[in-house]
């Protein structure tokens, strides 16, 4: 995602503090990354040298999560899997299949719950980068 910033400080040689400005077209709905709004100061990339008072264009990029994969996607698949042995293996019979199904889909239920609580307390790490200077720092009268 492509916002603008501020630069505040030089960290150092490769790395500089800014503050990130909200998107012309948005609307303020928090879809895009609730973490990263509009006043959020946050270390970024330097490659192209820009200086402390910079307008600078960012590029924001969410860091993939090995956690958060497991819980997103593993998770409710295993789980759906598992209760339609589990049914099967607890419900044997000729009525057995319904309620394997019933039970997967329980057990379903209870990790998209699980998931939903994670994501609630699940911070994100984010990777910054300034793509182009838009404004040079000019001395302020």
């Amino acid at each position: 995602m492509k916002k603008m910033a501020d630069v505040l400080d030089v960290v150092d040689q490769n790395t500089v503090k800014v503050m990130l400005y909200k998107h012309k077209k948005c609307s303020g709905c928090g879809s895009c990354n609730k973490h990263m709004h509009p006043g959020s100061v946050v270390n970024a990339l330097n490659p192209v040298g820009a200086q402390k008072g910079d307008m600078v264009d960012v590029n924001v990029i969410k860091k993939f999560s090995f956690k958060e994969f497991l819980v997103g996607y593993v998770l409710p698949v295993t789980s759906f899997f598992a209760g339609l042995l589990l049914g099967g293996m607890l419900f044997p019979g000729m009525n057995g299949g319904g309620f394997a199904v019933v039970f997967a889909f329980l057990l379903l239920a209870v990790s998209i719950s699980v998931n939903v609580r994670y994501k609630r307390s699940f911070k994100p790490e984010y990777s910054v980068t300034i793509t182009k200077r838009v404004a040079p720092a000019e001395p302020r009268l």
